[in-house]
């Protein structure tokens, strides 16, 4: 079987999708699948860790910036991919397979979750029906991490089959918690402060008497000046003293950061799945997040503590967390197990084994407005 992983960016940065496209394609390839990722980029294939490494050419810039001739790059394939969401890159991708009559997976990867589609909500409707609609309904299947997702795509209409399997989780050989010896709390993630929640958790570390209150360090990215706004935040809440706003982390000193941390913070207000969550559950790190899925997985598991996400709950739960923490050291097993690449990337074959070519007819019903309201 040949599988072709469609990101453009692919070869760029160390960011949840782009590393997902790339584990996910070298767990195919270790299961003995033709794995190919087709990315932005120019020259000749290359081959890496057993995949193949196609760039095609992309034109014009931003969110207008498309592939060229990607028809060409994706007749070979038994299944194609498609990461992402709300871009013309992959309208133009899946329109290409379509025709050339390829299936192909359809990965959002959480941003049809009816929090994202409120935001800049009346663009996201037009952009709905005039392209998004299209590829959704022609697509073969819709990819989701956990079950319960299953009611989220559902509600977008015309779905023809899903596909459940979760983002696995590679951490490095002999690395675990080592029982919390830097003393500090941690949130690895994007600055996005409504949608991380960053907000809420700052008031409910505002909450808490000043010798309760724990040194609380966010790592992570900007997005769109969210981290000045959280460092405005932190200000006006007299925080100073207590949270530090750093660089993002990546590859060793992520790893070191979450494993001295006597434990994670995730508090978002909505999730797909969240990377870093999964990550330090994985290295036994005791976790605080809100519930989504992921978070009610691992809580099932004593990998986590739940709270809602408001700044009252958050509190309790910091305050559990530091108090308590969490029984961690037995659930790190079960995850790495559970979300090993390989693991699903097996489930996922299981899963493709049964789609089928495109219809040749479309839904047409506009189911955009259920989604976003919940209903």
């Amino acid at each position: 079987m040949r599988i072709i992983n469609y990101h453009p960016r692919a070869m760029i940065g160390d960011g949840g999708i782009t590393n997902s496209v790339r584990r996910l394609s070298e767990a195919f390839a270790r299961l003995g699948v033709d794995a190919v990722i087709v990315y932005d980029g120019s020259g000749q294939a290359q081959r890496d860790a057993g995949v193949e490494w196609l760039p095609v050419r992309h034109v014009a810039r931003g969110a207008l910036r498309v592939p060229l001739s990607i028809g060409t790059a994706l007749a070979s394939a038994d299944v194609v991919v498609v990461n992402s969401a709300w871009t013309s890159a992959n309208v133009v991708t899946g329109r290409a397979a379509y025709r050339t009559g390829v299936p192909y997976v359809l990965a959002p990867r959480g941003a049809y979750d009816p929090l994202i589609m409120r935001r800049n909500r009346w663009v996201k409707r037009v952009w709905w029906l005039l392209a998004e609609r299209r590829l959704v309904t022609r697509a073969a299947a819709l990819h989701v991490f956990f079950d319960e997702q299953r009611v989220q795509a559902e509600r977008l209409g015309g779905i023809r089959d899903v596909v459940v399997a979760p983002n696995g989780v590679k951490i490095p050989d002999g690395l675990r918690w080592d029982g919390g010896s830097g003393d500090y709390l941690v949130y690895v993630g994007r600055f996005d402060p409504e949608h991380k929640g960053l907000d809420l958790l700052l008031q409910a570390v505002a909450r808490l008497p000043s010798e309760a209150r724990p040194d609380l360090r966010l790592h992570g990215p900007d997005w769109r000046g969210g981290k000045a706004r959280v460092r405005r935040l932190v200000s006006d809440l007299e925080l100073d003293g207590t949270v530090r706003v750093g660089d993002a982390v990546y590859g060793a000193a992520k790893w070191e950061l979450l494993a001295r941390a006597a434990g994670l913070v995730y508090p978002s207000r909505w999730e797909g799945f969240g990377n870093s969550l999964a990550e330090a559950a994985a290295l036994g790190v005791p976790t605080l997040a809100t519930p989504y899925p992921l978070a009610r997985y691992l809580e099932g598991r004593g990998a986590c503590i739940v709270a809602d996400a408001h700044p009252e709950a958050i509190a309790e739960g910091l305050l559990a967390l530091t108090r308590n923490g969490v029984v961690a050291a037995r659930p790190a097993v079960s995850v790495m197990d559970e979300f090993a690449w390989d693991s699903v990337a097996r489930r996922w074959l299981d899963q493709l084994g049964r789609l089928r070519g495109p219809a040749g007819r479309l839904h047409d019903g506009d189911r955009f407005g259920d989604l976003e309201e919940g209903r």
